[in-house]
């Protein structure tokens, strides 16, 4: 081998080792993606990835799972989730899980807490029980398991990386008596490292006060904001509690300025969280690395309820 080939021998070693590296780094990433189901109604996506592996925290209401949630996993070449975790069943929450597996998403498992028929009857604006039959009857006939959700699950990535169920009660037996659905949320911590990012589905008064008070575990880098923003929402006491310095808000831009949301941007404000809104930012992602993260947005809005600036 002449001094040239060596050269090129050499040259392409060295790329080939810069390749590697590159794509070890990247997939060492842990990816968080709030996935912009609020163009026209309020909804939560999240999806968790790493190293191949896909986890998803709700699954938005159907339609907007149908048009935006499905086609983002396709756009991404998503082809199988390890697990759908349902937070609590409201139809903003669970709507789309049959879209997906119906659609050729393979999924590996369900977490889902099960109402009593009552409960569901009671709130009858936010969900129905038979749409929860219908997913038992479309995870049974594509095999799908479903589990239900305590506290100390875990959905792993690996040793550093994982998502822990850190509450989740059934309405019924809690540590406050009877809940509405919201406070059947199951409220879930993302690891990655040192990292901590905290989802707390519609989490509501009565469960986040108790939490506020008993909880030594939710502190957090950032927090998906309860309940789209909307009062009523967890207190100032559990927000100060979890102490974030970024919060995200799955809500379209309607509701972000409206009068509903209006406590919450007043919290954002007064507490200087850097805040983002899917309405306005689009689908949101963290990416978590060497104990710190980025935030990229699919937009970059100029004006966000400008009346109140």
């Amino acid at each position: 081998m002449n001094d040239l080939s060596k050269n090129i021998f050499k040259s392409i070693l060295v790329i080939l080792v810069l390749l590697m590296t590159s794509c070890s780094k990247k997939d060492d990433k842990l990816v968080w993606t709030s996935i912009n189901v609020c163009h026209f109604v309020q909804g939560d996506a999240h999806l968790i990835s790493k190293n191949g592996k896909h986890f998803l925290v709700d699954a938005a209401q159907w339609k907007e799972a149908e048009q935006y949630l499905l086609p983002y996993l396709k756009k991404h070449n998503i082809k199988e989730l390890e697990a759908i975790l349902i937070t609590h069943p409201h139809f903003d929450h669970y709507g789309g899980v049959t879209t997906l597996i119906e659609n050729n998403i393979t999924v590996n498992k369900i977490y889902m807490n099960m109402p009593t028929e009552k409960q569901m009857r009671k709130e009858w604006w936010g969900g129905e029980y038979k749409h929860l039959l219908y997913i038992k009857k479309i995870a049974k006939k594509y095999n799908v398991k479903i589990s239900s959700l305590k506290s100390g699950d875990r959905l792993t990535f690996d040793k550093k990386s994982y998502i822990d169920v850190l509450y989740a009660y059934n309405g019924i037996d809690t540590p406050v008596g009877k809940t509405d659905i919201n406070d059947m949320s199951a409220i879930t911590m993302i690891h990655d490292g040192e990292n901590r990012f905290l989802l707390t589905g519609d989490l509501n008064q009565k469960l986040g006060t108790y939490l506020a008070k008993e909880a030594n575990n939710i502190k957090a880098d950032i927090m998906k904001f309860p309940h789209h923003g909307a009062s009523p929402f967890a207190p100032n006491t559990f927000f100060k509690k979890v102490d974030p310095k970024v919060v995200i808000v799955p809500a379209p831009t309607y509701l972000w300025c409206s009068d509903r949301d209006k406590m919450a941007r007043e919290l954002s404000k007064k507490n200087n969280y850097k805040t983002f809104i899917n309405g306005f930012h689009g689908d949101i992602t963290v990416t978590s690395y060497n104990n710190q993260y980025n935030i990229t947005t699919e937009k970059k809005p100029k004006n966000i309820c400008k009346e109140e600036k």
